[in-house]
């Protein structure tokens, strides 16, 4: 690449290359366009890439035309180097800011619409619902079973959706017999015996293979729900897939309280705060402090759109809330990433200072003796 993207011309040069494997050693700053062309416009060709990686800052555009120019027909760059609690703010509809138009990976969040949510109603799918309103149909999904807008048990009385409890018992199969589920089933399905020589059915997604009403999320969109049944041609549409209509890790649905009190999402430590779903939040307290460890070689940033705010605490990229200023905030380290909240990741067993002892009949904690517990 660095022999055809010549940078030191004042003008473009055009060279005719036939035949030509491009490899790409990981050149830095190269702007660079090229264009593959057939004899005959009745011809086609292939583009394959037999090894990508695209830093969170470089971007790869495919035009279908003699130059690049107008709209272009694909763009890729590489969302796994972005870092930052993502789909938290997506589930959140928190709007992405770029701090360059076309950019791979988004400087911050604005969340602002947050701040006009009322305590004392529940919120999905952006409806607002009153207390005692039971949540309607469109905005259920399979599981939600006699969701009714209620006040919470906690302090402040935050209106949140209570939904009847679920207790799904799985019998055991009957030989050559299996529960067959759907998307639009809750606990389990029916079960499905097998004539004798009948062979169960299978789906091929994405280069595995799934039997007769196995689980799959498709890599072209995680998002849905898709079941292995017969017929499966390849067409992730209903009766196998069928989206959510709500996002199931949505904070507003699970725990409104949070995010009305501007709480920090909360990951296991072998959790991808990018791709996962928080499992808790960090709320703000009066014994709260900033560790400062920005870059002091850059400039101090003053804009609020591009810092975290933590209770009243604003912090920079790069900055750590002290942990264990109360018991919530334990063996956790909570870092700004991606504003406007920070990303808290619980350490593993081993960083707080315990190891589990487990056996046949119970379970203890062992404080270890050479590793010393964060404070």
């Amino acid at each position: 690449m660095s022999d055809v993207c010549k940078k030191n011309y004042i003008r473009d040069i055009y060279r005719k290359i036939e035949g030509a494997v491009l490899v790409s050693q990981n050149e830095k700053d190269h702007d660079c366009t090229i264009t593959f062309q057939t004899h005959s416009i009745l011809q086609r060709f292939m583009l394959r890439f037999d090894q990508l990686q695209l830093d969170c800052n470089d971007h790869l555009y495919i035009y279908d035309g003699a130059h690049a120019v107008s709209s272009y027909k694909v763009k890729i760059c590489d969302k796994s180097k972005c870092q930052g609690p993502i789909k938290y703010y997506w589930s959140l509809d928190c709007t992405p800011v770029y701090k360059n138009p076309g950019d791979c990976c988004p400087q911050s969040y604005d969340c602002s619409h947050l701040n006009k949510l009322s305590k004392d109603k529940c919120y999905v799918n952006g409806h607002e619902y009153s207390i005692n309103e039971t949540l309607r149909e469109e905005d259920a999904n399979a599981c939600d079973i006699e969701c009714r807008c209620m006040n919470s048990d906690s302090d402040n009385g935050d209106a949140v959706f209570i939904c009847a409890g679920t207790d799904c018992a799985f019998p055991g199969e009957q030989p050559n017999c299996f529960f067959r589920h759907t998307p639009n089933s809750c606990c389990g399905g029916t079960q499905v015996c097998l004539k004798e020589g009948e062979e169960r059915a299978t789906c091929e997604v994405d280069g595995k293979i799934y039997k007769d009403g196995e689980y799959f999320e498709p890599k072209s969109d995680p998002e849905l729900d898709c079941y292995c049944m017969p017929g499966y041609k390849g067409e992730n549409v209903e009766p196998f897939c069928k989206r959510p209509k709500h996002r199931y890790c949505s904070p507003l649905f699970r725990n409104p309280g949070s995010v009305l009190k501007q709480c920090a999402p909360v990951f296991y430590d072998g959790q991808n705060s990018r791709t996962d779903c928080s499992y808790a939040t960090r709320c703000p307290n009066a014994n709260d402090t900033i560790i400062h460890k920005h870059d002091n070689t850059k400039a101090i940033e003053t804009d609020e759109g591009k810092m975290c705010r933590f209770g009243d605490l604003l912090m920079h990229i790069g900055d750590e809330l002290k942990e264990g200023t109360d018991p919530q905030s334990s063996c956790m380290k909570c870092v700004c990433e991606l504003p406007p909240h920070p990303t808290c990741q619980k350490r593993t067993d081993r960083e707080c200072g315990f190891l589990w002892n487990l056996s046949d009949d119970m379970v203890t904690v062992e404080p270890t003796d050479s590793i010393t517990p964060i404070a």
